[in-house]
């Protein structure tokens, strides 16, 4: 291809794209951005945070992080080549739907409401406002083993992550 013909394509090319945003603008507030519901993205932990207060896997297990991004990170727990679980802390600060399931529940672990959401999921509603999932995989793990993993997460260390406008929660006494 000749240099003339190159540089008239780039031209085209970045025309385009230009026309395009140009056309696109209007129509911005719907589209998403560095926002979330109108949520600034700095007021959303970043999963980063999360990492160190995932649990220590055990003898001949691994964590292995799949998916970090702002306000969540995920890890599957590994025992050789087999997924015991999926693990997961996610900041419900852009999802209030996510805490609502908890909203009813009575059931409690470490004093923070727990819910189970189906035959192989568990979840933690932390300081009211971070969820923590352990979601069996392979064979799965009984309610009991779930449990087991959601409380080796570091959860006062989760609470007492900083936001700028909310002070630090702690959690109800268990009725136990």
């Amino acid at each position: 291809m000749n240099r003339l013909l190159r540089w008239g394509l780039a031209l085209a090319v970045a025309s385009g794209l230009l026309i395009g945003a140009l056309l696109l603008l209007p129509f911005s507030p719907w589209m998403p951005g560095g926002t979330v519901g109108d949520i600034p993205t700095s007021a959303v932990v970043n999963g980063s945070a999360f990492n160190r207060l995932f649990p220590t896997p055990g003898p001949g297990e691994e964590l292995v992080f799949t998916q970090e991004k702002r306000g969540f990170s995920q890890a599957r727990l590994k025992q050789g080549d087999t997924a015991l679980a999926l693990l997961a802390i996610s900041d419900t600060t852009t999802a209030p739907e996510a805490r609502e399931k908890f909203q009813s529940s009575s059931d409690r672990l470490k004093g923070w409401p727990l819910v189970e959401q189906g035959e192989q999921a568990s979840a933690l509603l932390v300081a009211e406002r971070f969820q923590v999932k352990v979601i069996g995989q392979g064979p799965g793990l009984d309610p009991t083993q779930r449990h087991e993993l959601l409380e080796a997460f570091d959860l006062p260390g989760l609470a007492a992550l900083p936001r700028r406008d909310q002070p630090t929660l702690t959690p109800a006494p268990d009725p136990a």
